[in-house]
């Protein structure tokens, strides 16, 4: 009966690791989608002329320096 338990304890264990790893991928692959997407309207807010040039470099800069973070970093 403990061997039973055992092996199950481990099992349950290891289902919960890989449900935990897996929403950590997805919540990884959501962070960086919203970031490309931010990269993109800071992009169309340039070429619309809705910001300056200073404030478009500052915000690209700011956003690829957390892509880059999020794709080397193992986030």
């Amino acid at each position: 009966m403990i061997i039973t338990f055992l092996i199950l304890k481990l099992t349950f264990e290891s289902i919960l690791n890989e449900c935990n790893r897996l929403a950590s991928e997805q919540q990884s692959r959501e962070q960086l989608r919203e970031l490309k997407s931010r990269l993109i309207q800071v992009q169309l807010d340039y070429e619309k002329g809705l910001i300056d040039k200073e404030t478009y470099s500052q915000e690209e800069s700011r956003i690829l320096k957390e892509l880059s973070r999020g794709i080397g970093g193992g986030n």
